[in-house]
């Protein structure tokens, strides 16, 4: 196994036997594997007070790096010479060696260890952005601390984005976000969105439901903005379209706003909340669904819209986010809402709820296909 090429994975967020957050970079890595010839070692970073240990996921071994940190990453990479030793430590005890790539997910810490790794072993690195705060500028910190470090943040940021070989985001609009900072300059951009694993999530016959039902997930956060979704329905409700079901998925700080809106409103008969679900069990959710809404106003790429869409279910998303780089451009009056808007979401729900159709998947987003063609440009 030594001789084999090895792709080294830096990432914070992984799957595991408790915890389905990270799927994507499973499906993604898992991907590569099955079209070419690397090892795959995943190295996921936590927290030094992580209770974490080493594990193995559907053929993948996890390595726990703890890294050393002042607390709320007030300094991001002040520690990185430890760092550095501790992952080159991590590597040389696995005996892994003869890297290829290794390929490093968000700025930090990421980057800093890819940087560290392909110093040492002078192979490829990538580093890919999932989320629109491409710095993490807003991780960790409160508010006065966000301000008084920003310059720090973002001078170490871009100058371990400008070292690596490859900046990946996974729409432009996120590459957009980090070509706002005048010092990143990168040696090579790429765009690889989301691609979906279609063995997991595809179109399945259904029983007809008298309702016409409508779903989301995601974790309740202000951004993601289920409220809007919810006002749009009580709209809807209103104009006495009721035979409607709401079902949304998730958990998170506005769980409860919602919740006490809908009590108010008295739209419990419409409106449900239900618990989070494991990963393998969404592609019957998403069938079950007449129509997919996410009105998310500060979206990189959310999966669950491609992952709805591979189920030929059709999406509403909000204009200017990753989501509108996916849509063909005679749907995006259809698909695509301005933020905040209740009622204008009413109406965008209301056309599709008229139209009860199927919105045929573009295998162009087949996970098959984007990584091949990855893997084709630089590999």
């Amino acid at each position: 196994m030594e001789n084999k090429k090895q792709y080294i994975v830096i990432t914070p967020f992984f799957p595991s036997k408790e915890s389905y957050i990270g799927s994507y970079i499973y499906d993604q890595i898992n991907e590569i594997k099955n079209q070419s010839d690397f090892n795959i070692r995943v190295i996921k970073v936590v927290s030094l007070f992580s209770s974490e240990i080493d594990y193995e996921y559907k053929g993948f071994k996890v390595s726990i790096l703890k890294m050393l940190d002042v607390p709320f990453f007030i300094f991001p990479g002040l520690f990185n010479f430890i760092n550095k030793r501790r992952v080159l430590s991590l590597l040389n005890k696995e005996k892994i060696n003869a890297i290829s790539c290794v390929h490093g997910h968000v700025t930090y810490p990421s980057a800093f260890l890819s940087n560290c790794i392909a110093d040492e072993f002078k192979c490829k690195s990538i580093v890919q952005h999932h989320g629109l705060d491409v710095l993490q500028l807003m991780n960790g910190r409160n508010k006065f601390l966000r301000k008084l470090q920003r310059s720090y943040v973002i001078r170490n940021g871009t100058n371990q984005l400008n070292k690596v070989n490859l900046n990946i985001g996974v729409s432009d609009r996120v590459l957009s976000e980090l070509n706002t900072f005048t010092h990143y300059m990168p040696k090579a951009e790429y765009v690889l969105y989301n691609g979906v694993d279609t063995s997991k999530f595809f179109p399945i016959e259904m029983k007809n439901n008298k309702y016409y039902t409508i779903g989301c997930v995601a974790n309740f956060w202000k951004i993601k903005d289920q409220i809007t979704l919810i006002k749009a329905i009580e709209l809807l409700i209103l104009e006495d379209v009721i035979n409607l079901k709401l079902r949304l998925i998730g958990e998170g700080e506005e769980l409860e706003r919602c919740k006490k809106y809908v009590k108010e409103k008295g739209l419990e008969r419409y409106v449900f909340f239900e618990n989070e679900m494991p990963h393998d069990k969404l592609n019957t959710f998403y069938n079950e669904l007449d129509l997919f809404v996410l009105p998310s106003y500060y979206e990189a790429l959310g999966c669950v819209y491609l992952e709805s869409w591979a189920t030929n279910t059709p999406f509403i998303g909000v204009e200017f986010q990753g989501v509108s780089e996916v849509i063909a451009s005679d749907e995006k009056n259809n698909l695509l809402v301005k933020s905040k808007s209740p009622k204008i979401l009413k109406d965008k729900i209301l056309a599709e709820y008229n139209k009860n159709r199927i919105y045929v998947f573009n295998q162009r987003y087949n996970i098959k296909n984007t990584i091949s063609e990855f893997i084709e440009n630089y590999f």
